[in-house]
This record gives C-alpha cells, sequence and structure tokens, in this order.
C-alpha cells in the first residue's frame, strides 16, 4: 500500500485515553499523531468531573497498596475480569500518574476525603484513590482553547464546575453546596472569589473538572511537537498478516492511508449516540437522548476494530446516572444533589425504591429493575420540599432561587401540598402521602430503616454535615413541595474491544492481534459491571493507554 502519511504510533481518539498514550509514546521516544473526528478535541473527558481513579497513588504515602486495591476489584468485580487485568490496572496507574507529573504533563490534587463507591467491601478506601485536574488559565491554549469540547448542551460540565459563573474544582464545588447550611466548610473554597475576580480582570479563562484536565495534556501535546488532526474519522484498520499496520482515515472528504509503524491505539469513546447499536445490545427500549457522552461517540472504531477480527465484550453495559432533561438542553448528571437531606425519589406509585444517596451507577440499576417490577419508574420522580430548596443547589439553580422560566417549562413543579403535586405530576396521591411520612419519621430518628439511606461512607459524603443525627436525612414538612423528572442517564457506554492486560486487543479465540490497542471507552472496561469510585471512567482509561504506548515502545516492565 502507498502511505499518505507514516507515524510510530497512531491514537484514533482524543480523550483522556488517547492523549495519554500520545504523551506517553512521546516522552518514550515515539513519534505519535492522534486522529479526532470531530470538529473540537477532549471527547467525554472534556464534560466530565475529571476525576481520576489510582489506587496506590503517590498523593496517598502508605495509605494504601496493592494487595488492598486488589481486593476490593476481586470482591466487587469477582469473576468477570481475569486477575492479570485488575493486577496490571492496580500496578501501573500509580506509575502512570507519576510519570504524567513528572513529566509536567499534568497537575492534581487529592479530590478531599472522597470514598470510594463501596467504601466498607473489603480492600475499600474511605478517601484518597480519587484525585482531580487542577484549575488551568485556559488562555495558555492560545488558539486551541477555540477548540477544546465545552458547553451545557453536550454534557454536565457547566452545573458541574461553573455553577453561578464560578470555576471551580469538585472539591471546591461540593464545599459551596452547603454555604447555607455550613458557611464554615463553604469558606475552604475562598479560592474561587478571588479566581472568579481574576478571570474577569484578566481574561485567563480558568477551566476545572474535565476541561481542565484535557487542556493540560493538550497544552503538554503543544510542547511535545504532537500533531492533533481534528476532523479525521477513522474509517478502516489496514491489516497484513494478521497484524494491524495502519489506519485509512477519512478528512474533509479526502481519504488518507496512514502507516503506524509501532501499533494503533484505539481510544475514541463508546457507542452510545449510536442507536441502531444501543437496540442492538441494550434493546429496543433504549435512547441515545439522555447520554451526556460526547455527541460523536458513535462506536465507529469499534465496529472497525470488530470488522477486523476483534473480539468485544460488555456491550450491554453502560456507565449509569441518573439525569435531569431540562427541555432545550442536554442531560444533566445528578451527583451530590440526591445525597441531600430532604429529598427523595418514588416511582408512579409514591413509593421509594432506592437509597437515593448511593452511587448514581447503582441509582440507575435499582430504577430499571424498579420499573420491570411496576408502577413505571422511567421517569422517577425527585421530591423535596422549600427547605432543600432554600439551602442546597440543585440543577444550576442556586440555593432559594427557583427561575420562573424552570416552573413555565415543567423542568420543575411546584405546589403547594404534596396531593395537589401527586396530581400535577400523575404520581399515586395516596402512595406519595403515606411515603413521605413513613419516610419522615425515619428522618426524625435519623435511620432509613428501608434502604439505609446514610449508614456508607460515601452517602455521608455527599450530605450535609450541618445536619444530624444523620447527613442524608431530614423531613419533607415545608411546603411548598417540588418534583422534578430523573431520567436513567448514561455517561457512556461500557463495552468495547477486548484487551489484555497489556492493551493489546484479543480475538474471540484470545490470540493477540498485534498492532492493536484499545483503552478507555472503546474498550471493555477494566472494572467489569462495577464502578469502583470517583474516576473509575478516566483513571482505568488514562492506564490502559498509558500501557498501550509502552508496550508499543517496547518499553513496558513486568508488573
Amino acid at each position: 500500500m502507498d502511505w499518505d502519511l507514516e507515524t510510530d504510533l497512531l491514537v484514533v481518539g482524543s480523550g483522556a485515553a488517547g492523549l495519554t498514550a500520545a504523551l506517553t509514546a512521546a516522552s518514550s521516544g515515539l513519534q505519535s499523531l492522534v486522529l479526532e473526528k470531530a470538529d473540537v478535541y477532549g471527547g467525554t473527558t472534556a464534560l466530565s468531573g475529571g476525576v481520576i481513579w489510582v489506587p496506590g497513588n503517590s498523593l496517598m504515602g502508605s495509605a494504601d497498596s496493592e494487595d488492598a486495591a486488589l481486593t476490593y476489584l476481586r470482591h466487587n468485580i469477582g469473576n468477570r475480569v481475569g486477575e492479570a487485568k485488575l493486577s496490571s490496572l492496580v500496578h501501573f496507574a500509580p506509575k502512570m500518574l507519576d510519570h504524567m507529573l513528572a513529566n509536567g504533563f499534568l497537575q492534581v490534587a487529592t479530590f478531599a476525603n472522597f470514598p470510594d463507591y463501596n467504601p466498607e467491601a473489603p480492600g475499600g478506601c474511605f478517601g484518597g484513590r480519587s484525585v482531580e485536574p487542577k484549575v488551568f488559565p485556559g488562555r495558555k491554549l492560545g488558539s486551541a482553547l477555540g477548540t477544546l469540547r465545552r458547553g451545557r448542551t453536550r454534557g454536565p460540565v457547566d452545573t458541574l464546575t461553573e455553577l453561578g459563573g464560578i470555576v471551580g474544582t469538585m472539591t471546591e464545588m461540593r464545599q459551596l453546596a452547603v454555604i447555607r447550611s455550613n458557611p464554615g466548610d463553604a469558606l475552604k473554597a475562598w479560592r474561587v472569589i478571588p479566581r472568579g475576580v481574576w478571570n474577569r480582570v484578566s481574561g485567563a479563562k480558568h477551566l476545572a473538572s474535565g476541561g481542565a484536565l484535557i487542556a493540560w495534556l493538550r497544552h503538554a501535546m503543544d510542547r511535545e511537537g504532537i500533531p492533533l488532526r481534528l476532523n479525521t474519522a477513522l474509517v478502516d484498520l489496514v491489516v497484513e498478516d494478521g497484524a494491524v499496520v495502519g489506519a485509512v482515515a477519512e478528512r474533509q472528504g479526502e481519504t488518507q492511508r496512514i502507516r503506524a509503524r509501532r501499533g494503533i491505539v484505539i481510544a475514541a469513546g463508546g457507542f452510545e449516540h449510536n442507536l441502531e447499536m444501543r437496540k442492538r445490545f441494550f434493546g429496543e427500549e433504549t435512547t441515545t437522548q439522555y447520554s451526556s457522552g460526547s455527541q460523536d461517540n458513535t462506536g465507529d472504531a469499534i465496529n472497525a476494530g470488530m470488522q477486523a477480527g476483534a473480539a468485544v465484550d460488555l456491550m450491554d453495559d453502560a456507565w449509569w446516572a441518573p439525569s435531569f432533561m431540562e427541555p432545550g438542553k442536554g442531560p444533566q448528571i445528578v451527583i451530590f444533589e440526591r445525597g441531600k437531606p430532604g429529598n427523595i425519589i418514588v416511582n408512579a406509585g409514591g413509593k421509594r425504591y432506592t437509597n437515593e444517596a448511593q452511587p448514581y451507577n447503582e441509582i440507575v440499576k435499582q430504577m430499571q429493575e424498579a420499573h420491570r417490577a411496576g408502577p413505571s419508574a422511567l421517569p422517577s420522580y425527585l421530591i423535596f420540599d422549600q427547605s432543600h430548596r432554600d439551602r442546597y443547589p440543585l440543577a444550576g439553580m442556586l440555593p432559594g432561587v427557583t427561575p420562573q422560566k424552570l416552573l413555565d417549562s415543567g423542568f420543575v413543579t411546584r405546589a403547594d401540598t404534596l396531593a395537589e403535586l401527586a396530581q400535577r405530576k400523575g404520581i399515586d396521591p395516596i402512595g406519595l402521602a403515606d411515603t413521605v411520612a413513613r419516610f419522615n419519621r425515619m428522618a426524625e430518628a435519623g435511620v432509613d430503616e428501608e434502604f439505609h439511606r446514610g449508614e456508607s461512607a460515601f452517602d455521608r459524603f455527599a450530605g450535609d454535615p450541618a445536619v444530624s443525627p444523620n447527613p442524608c436525612l431530614a423531613p419533607l414538612a415545608t411546603p411548598p413541595f417540588y418534583a422534578m423528572d430523573l431520567y436513567p442517564g448514561d455517561l457512556g457506554t461500557k463495552g468495547g474491544l477486548l484487551t489484555n492486560e497489556r492493551a493489546q486487543v484479543v480475538r474471540p479465540d484470545g490470540t493477540v492481534m498485534e498492532g492493536l490497542y484499545a483503552a478507555g471507552n472503546s474498550s471493555a472496561a477494566v472494572t467489569g459491571h462495577f464502578y469502583p469510585g470517583a474516576g473509575g471512567t478516566i483513571g482505568p482509561a488514562m492506564t490502559y493507554g498509558y500501557i498501550a504506548a509502552l508496550h508499543a515502545a517496547g518499553q513496558l516492565p513486568a508488573p
């Protein structure tokens, strides 16, 4: 074949997995090239909270170990994922982060006190495994800032990091969320004020969370001289004698043949916005409209790998997250708000069916189970009272401020009584009244006898420490009352190309497809059906991007 371009490592996709692979390759002496089919870079990572789950990271000191992390993963994943892949993850994750920090590719801080999603399990951790990027001054990107994927219509980044025009890390925004009830804790986030002033005075254009993570990596790519080609879609993989040697890409109607001397890393996200693929693997009732993943994630690269003979796995699962759907805007994922005291989630029968404060991935799974059992739980309803509305931010609304346009659009429903609220939402009024009465009794006692809300350290992290005896429980007693529809959203699909512990793609018979690697949501999740903690998508994605590049460079040590 006549090649139009040649490089050592070709990376398909510009999210955290792909950019980590490209930077690791460059620091290992390889020439790399990144392709992105969209006209913006950053993928779903840029729309995320940007948190990275890294067990045993150096910021933890001696507070964690490989054995503890492996115990935690084994307990929660079982035999669904091979031992070698889990061992590779926990061994190389901290090395990946150290490599990124030592080379100046990234700056991070610990996401303060954030526990794993099942911290009480054997090997679970009560804080330290999740880190987040430090705020990045966007103007340092120069013209590249203009093509960074951003915007609320493409995901939750604004409501997570730019609430009320404030730019803050996830840690800071969590502290600010309790400013009405716990101003002392909110004062810890004091940096957001001078940062906001400096933004306006200097035009620094600070970025936080997922946008900051991608900005750090993109800035490092410029420094390393790594080219990024936007509007360039992978069309096909070129296979010779069973090995992947290159790719066919299309850019602005022009076909390009690119030789990859050391390999190709598929890191182009999942298939959450491909309705045909979703119906094939999730069933006919699925939809793309509730997904917060990148609008450009349509599974092209996964399909290219499958056509070349790759095996796939976990195609019937996703990284689930309950979501609001404001009219005219994209989904807004609901993370910590559910754990605040003074709200409940109910089905159309007005009945609770879950611990509202538990990890978002589990909430949607239980929402789907409750719907199958009936009455309808799609959508479900977040119910809260005026006291809750006065104390906590919600869906981009500041505490105590409920814009009339959101009431007029039906995004938020308000009524003087629970019976009127139930009637307006089509909820069984008797069921809702009984549920609230029982919940209020339990909230006063501080014990959720039905679903154990507030018993896990994760629940309490999302709660309000100023509320006792249970920071996740308070009665719904102050009219008016509110309801918001809650949908089974996702952050992206979890299934993709099956890889081994070296990030190499394998065939259905287990043999390696030489020259082809996969990481991130283009690969079958290394954590199986489990979501280990905050950053449980991005941490493994970056780790396996790092592993892929080291292996391609012939520099991957044995775990």
